[in-house]
């Protein structure tokens, strides 16, 4: 058993769940496990009640540890789709003294988000979108020279409250935040192609409470939008017929479908009311398609239109992930209003052959992501360090070194016989 897997921590908009794994030699993952919990302190992204998030996140984690046998828990990554996010670009400049290097372009990074951040707003990410040398586009320019390095930046913002009371939420724990993933970002990550990312495609998160818009194009987030609804909100709707949260939920899973259109023949499905003293709720499979379509009209026409607006062509269309991806006629009716093609993601490359199936299931889409994506951070601040600590020797001494090393092995062989001759007529 790896004694120090990776955690990362899921705060949903229905569910709070920690879930353990790690990357194989061979660059698969594995699933060791999770622990959930029922809980209602999470709203449209945002912890709401972070007294209630700390006590779930130390008692999944103590029972995470305790049902795989693992080292005690010190750190862990999570995500963030809150509804106050947005995204917009600017520009930074930087006068090139002699070629553009990697601090330069983390210094302008670092710039960018001091401009933007106050004590109200956090800056998420700061995504470059493209580079100019003296008002020339360069993809690599890394060594450049030139006199002025422009940066057109894509900037996600949020309310301070979100980062903070994420990190609150784990840190009275006594567990340290290691990493705050995009989502979405978690969620492309897993399920997109290298050729899609560059070629252009749209992905769209459902979660609990929130539904979220991912725009990629030239390998990069180009637009992002998060709106406050999601799957539980048409659960909810099915609610208000009488039946309980449970079974609306049920209900929506297993007979629901997202258009009416595409029931042919309804039929009748009797639930138990919810409450006991009153005779059982009948419902049309028919009725219940409509509840559900209308939902998702005013959930996802924000999306439509902002994706309607983007300048450029999405070659491989919409490729939608979530649990409430799974609805039925989803695909279809995204199709029908969007005039696009859709597909569900899939993120099954990532995972070993020997992680449990359930991992599978759209539902882990984001937290597979964000465990790949976590292992890639820790991987590359790993190489960063050994690079750091390597001896600062001059190229030309040690070049000199090598040739000698190489290429006059014979002269110090012989240098050692001569100093041991030496000694010895001393003696």
């Amino acid at each position: 058993m790896n004694k120090n897997p990776l955690v990362y921590i899921d705060f949903g908009g229905s569910r709070i769940k920690a879930i353990a794994g790690f990357v194989q030699d061979n660059h698969a993952l594995k699933v060791l496990g999770e622990q959930e919990k029922v809980s209602d302190d999470v709203k449209s992204g945002i912890v709401e009640k972070i007294s209630g998030a700390a006590f779930n996140v130390s008692q999944l984690t103590r029972l995470l540890q305790n049902s795989l046998k693992i080292d005690h828990i010190t750190k862990v990554s999570t995500s963030v789709n809150a509804r106050t996010m947005k995204h917009f670009t600017t520009t930074v400049e930087g006068r090139i003294m002699n070629v553009v290097t990697e601090k330069m372009l983390k210094d302008l990074e670092k710039k960018c988000t001091e401009e933007i951040e106050t004590d109200k707003i956090s800056v998420f990410e700061c995504i470059p979108l493209a580079y100019y040398i003296d008002s020339r586009r360069e993809d690599q320019p890394l060594g450049k020279k030139g006199s002025v390095l422009r940066v057109d930046f894509n900037v996600i913002i949020g309310n301070n409250l979100v980062k903070e009371s994420l990190e609150r939420s784990i840190e009275r724990t006594g567990i340290g935040v290691d990493y705050i993933h995009l989502g979405i970002e978690a969620a492309a990550t897993a399920i997109l192609e290298d050729k899609e990312r560059q070629e252009g495609c749209a992905v769209i998160a459902f979660g609990a409470t929130t539904t979220t818009l991912g725009v990629y194009c030239e390998g990069k987030l180009q637009e992002l939008s998060v709106i406050p609804l999601g799957g539980k909100n048409i659960t909810k709707d099915i609610q208000e017929l009488g039946i309980s949260f449970e079974h609306a939920e049920l209900l929506k899973t297993k007979t629901g479908c997202a258009m009416e259109e595409k029931v042919e023949k309804p039929v009748y499905v009797q639930i138990p009311n919810e409450n006991p003293g009153n005779e059982p709720v009948k419902i049309s499979t028919s009725f219940l398609a409509r509840i559900i379509e209308a939902r998702l009209e005013e959930m996802l026409e924000p999306i439509f239109d902002q994706i309607n607006m983007i300048p450029y062509p999405l070659r491989w269309g919409i490729i939608i992930t979530g649990g409430a991806a799974k609805l039925k006629y989803l695909p279809e009716f995204i199709e029908q209003k969007i005039g696009s093609t859709v597909r569900i993601g899939n993120h099954a490359e990532w995972l070993s052959e020997d992680t449990d199936e359930k991992f599978y299931d759209p539902t882990y889409t984001q937290a597979i992501g964000a465990l790949v994506l976590s292992n890639d951070l820790i991987q590359n601040q790993k190489a960063e360090e050994q690079e750091a600590i390597k001896p600062k020797l001059p190229r030309n001494f040690i070049k000199k070194i090598s040739s000698k090393i190489s290429g006059g092995m014979e002269t110090l062989f012989k240098y050692d016989e001569l100093e041991k001759e030496q000694n010895e007529q001393q003696k």
